[in-house]
């Protein structure tokens, strides 16, 4: 088959872009035809394709836009006559079976889908995030989840301001959602969403899509490329990820704090970076390091030489592929009763899950494990098998195949 894969970028600037050149290698590998679509950017792969990418958005600085300015970004958001010219003219060329969906808000938007629609162009697409019922994308509210915005109901968003803090974002964000419900332009167009994890999939029933319409197919790893290194007794906990308050860090810090003897290393950078350093200097948590960015290479050392893997997630997400990572390592995870990580998370075997936001909780749960080398080697080992029956390349390909092959049209 020829796959159109189409994300923003075509380079693995983020979890979704790492994901789509797994998945495309995998495809390769078995002899499918691999074709991309994205926005052009200096740092995208090299592509015999990219003079057919959309030209990048300028979404950095609208208040130094002109008015007409910021009203034709806000229009190419909810519809983009470039993406959907080039879109057409990239299929009429290279004559795709499947289109693979992953990142497209915003940047190429759902424009994308009707001309492949038309030409027969089976369409199915992988939900990274909460994009689809969330403006502000994170389903986070007031340091805790939140499911307040319902199909066509977004007011909720702007009212909070959800998305950056902004008034005007979250209107944005609201807009743009509820224009492509009203237009149908995701469900009316994709054959087949990918849930990666059963959360998603929930999410997604919420929409009135379900039974053929929804895949359960969660992210992969290579099992032969993370593979156990060494005695599983690591010298220290890890977290690896964003520093963003969604993501836990607060709670992580505040715990860890609590822990002076318990070493942990946080890999990652984000907006809150200084803020997250700041708190720990001000609870003298001497215990805790910071290393900044780290590349797939360093992360998979950190892993190796890690104990216990900690993500204390506050907002609902998918599966993190790192979860994946550690687990192939024979390195188990805690993480909180929130979105996907429970599916994998699976308590008293693979690892430990608290109560989102909750320091005690995430305490009790580094304790347990900490204080008991034994019982994470045995969890560690359970995690490995776990990720070899249900979570290996080869059943992910199997599984992907089998919706390519139920929805392509020719």
């Amino acid at each position: 088959m020829k796959v159109l894969q189409i994300n923003r970028l075509w380079r693995p600037s983020s979890s979704a872009g790492r994901y789509m050149l797994e998945l495309s290698r995998l495809l390769e590998q078995h002899g499918h035809e691999v074709i991309p679509f994205a926005v052009q950017d200096p740092g995208n792969q090299p592509s015999v394709y990219s003079s057919l990418f959309v030209s990048p958005l300028n979404l950095l600085n609208p208040f130094r836009m002109t008015l007409g300015k910021i009203l034709g970004t806000g229009a190419r958001v909810l519809y983009s006559r470039e993406t959907r010219s080039r879109a057409a003219a990239l299929a009429d060329y290279s004559r795709p079976d499947i289109a693979h969906v992953h990142k497209i808000d915003l940047h190429i938007s759902p424009s994308v889908l009707p001309p492949l629609s038309q030409r027969g162009v089976g369409i199915v697409m992988t939900l990274h995030d909460n994009k689809l019922f969330c403006p502000a994308q994170q389903a986070y509210r007031g340091g805790a989840a939140c499911y307040r915005c319902r199909p066509y109901h977004y007011g909720s968003c702007i009212l909070g301001s959800c998305a950056d803090g902004s008034k005007l974002a979250s209107s944005l964000g609201a807009t743009e959602l509820l224009a492509h419900d009203l237009l149908h332009a995701y469900t009316g167009k994709v054959d087949c969403f990918i849930a990666p994890s059963w959360y998603m999939a929930d999410r997604m029933a919420a929409r009135g899509v379900t039974g053929e319409q929804v895949a359960v197919i969660p992210f992969f790893v290579d099992t032969d490329a993370w593979r156990p290194d060494g005695s599983g007794d690591g010298e220290y906990v890890l977290y690896t990820g964003r520093l963003l308050p969604r993501e836990g860090i607060r709670t992580l810090i505040n715990t860890f704090a609590a822990l002076p003897k318990v070493p942990l290393k946080i890999a990652g950078t984000g907006i809150h970076d200084h803020q997250a350093r700041k708190l720990a200097w001000k609870l003298g948590a001497e215990n805790i390091e910071f290393l900044g960015y780290r590349s797939a290479k360093e992360t998979r050392s950190l892993l190796a030489g890690s104990r216990i893997l900690c993500l204390p997630y506050e907002s609902p997400e998918n599966v993190p592929q790192t979860v994946l990572q550690a687990f192939a390592m024979g390195v188990p995870a805690i993480g909180t009763s929130i979105g996907g990580l429970p599916e994998v998370i699976r308590q008293g075997r693979t690892g430990m899950l608290a109560q989102p936001g909750d320091v005690e909780s995430l305490k009790e749960a580094v304790i347990a494990l900490w204080r008991d080398p034994g019982l994470c080697r045995d969890m560690g080992h359970e995690a490995r098998d776990l990720v070899e029956e249900e979570y290996s390349s080869s059943l992910h390909y199997e599984r992907i195949a089998d919706v390519y092959r139920r929805v392509v049209k020719s």
